[in-house]
């Protein structure tokens, strides 16, 4: 009978400490993973209980789609890959009509760059919140521009002082210098994948072009052949400052070489900085300076890759689920949610924090500049594939730049016309 009254009186204490139950579907990663680690503290603070699935990020796409629909909400929050919002946009709660938190604030749209909230805009509006800051970053070797022979030697030759690269055409300068030094001033991304795309998009902007521009809800063919073609040739320049294997180089590659010490700036994404400042596995740890990529003739770009928490307009625990996405984006939770492992997206954390995550400078730097693919289309993969397959078979060799911009146009334009 006291083994039974026991389990009673905990039962009754459980149901008395959670008002309500949250569920919430994320990825599966160190960041998510520090939200599960300290959890209990919001459960403690709000009385709200969260239960969390965690599983990997290549099958959020699927498990989202059968769990939120226009009627139906097996999740209370759902955290996803901004190329995935024009898929689950309208059955999202615009962000304007998210409850304002009771014990954490709703997060301002100031707490956040713009161009990053930006990840989570929807016909016009914002439908979420994004829940990290996913950008590309630039990495400069600080030995080396810190070298006193270097400085002379490059000042003499340039005119300028040997420093991060601020433009393209420093980068190509750098490049030039270094070559008869043994060190490769560039390596690129140019393996068959999603990054290739992100390559593209980030140069065809910094040469004044967009790929495809929104115009009345719909995609548009925007691309300058012109400046296209000036991006290309100046990627192909730099490529013959890169790495011996720089016409298949992938993530592996590249990590591979700029830790080695191989390679004297590149971008990289935020996430795959950290095996960089590792002294077992890198070289040039704590010898890097992060920053925003170097600004191009016509803009400074750093290419969004963010995640957003939405919350879908079935759920019946809305303020719930928004309390825990303020939770996770809060300064003072999200201070210790980066000591388990978070990447904040709040700019005041990323300053904060930069003194022990140095790369945080140039997250909270390239913020400023974020710029999205164009992934506001439910037909994303294949307007990606086309924009992939023809900038990787002009900076490769495959085929002239000139084939691959009109190939791109062509294709692009036939894919537009077979979706109307």
């Amino acid at each position: 009978m006291r083994k039974l009254l026991v389990i009673l009186l905990t039962v009754l204490f459980a149901t008395m400490m959670f008002s309500e139950t949250i569920k919430v579907l994320a990825w599966d990663d160190a960041h998510s993973q520090s939200w599960n680690t300290l959890k209990s503290d919001f459960e403690k603070a709000t009385g709200i209980k969260v239960d969390l699935e965690l599983i990997p990020s290549g099958s959020m796409l699927q498990k989202t789609a059968l769990n939120v629909t226009e009627n139906r909400a097996n999740y209370d929050l759902v955290a996803i890959d901004e190329g995935n919002v024009a898929k689950f946009g309208d059955l999202l709660l615009p962000y304007s009509q998210w409850p304002e938190g009771k014990v954490y604030p709703k997060v301002s749209t100031n707490d956040i760059p713009a161009a990053i909230f930006a990840a989570a805009e929807w016909g016009g509006r914002l439908v979420g919140i994004p829940n990290n800051g996913n950008m590309y970053i630039w990495m400069t070797r600080e030995d080396l521009i810190d070298n006193e022979e270097y400085q002379a030697e490059f000042f003499e030759q340039f005119g300028y002082e040997l420093q991060v690269p601020q433009t393209l055409d420093q980068l190509m300068n750098m490049c030039v210098f270094f070559e008869p030094k043994g060190i490769y001033g560039f390596a690129p991304f140019t393996a068959t994948s999603e990054g290739a795309t992100c390559e593209a998009v980030m140069f065809f902007e910094s040469f004044g072009t967009s790929v495809l521009e929104m115009v009345d809800g719909k995609y548009q063919v925007s691309l300058d052949r012109e400046k296209a073609l000036q991006a290309i040739m100046f990627y192909k320049e730099l490529m013959d400052y890169s790495p011996q294997g720089a016409l298949s180089m992938g993530h592996a590659e590249r990590i591979g070489a700029f830790s080695d010490g191989l390679v004297f700036s590149m971008f990289q994404w935020p996430g795959i900085v950290p095996s960089h400042e590792n002294v077992d596995e890198s070289m040039v740890a704590g010898q890097i300076v992060y920053s925003a990529p170097p600004a191009g003739p016509f803009a400074r770009t750093a290419v969004r890759g963010c995640w957003i928490f939405g919350i879908p307009k079935a759920s019946e625990n809305q303020a719930a689920a928004a309390e825990f996405a303020y939770w996770v984006n809060n300064y003072d939770v999200g201070l210790k949610l980066a000591e388990e492992g978070m990447t904040p997206v709040r700019t005041d954390l990323l300053n904060e924090l930069s003194g022990e995550k140095p790369w945080y400078t140039g997250m909270a730097e390239a913020g400023q500049f974020a710029v999205s693919r164009p992934n506001r289309s439910v037909h994303y993969p294949e307007l990606s594939e086309v924009i992939k397959n023809n900038w990787l078979g002009a900076v490769t060799e495959r085929m002239t730049p000139e084939e691959a911009v009109d190939n791109m146009i062509q294709e692009l334009n036939e894919l537009l016309e077979s979706y109307e």
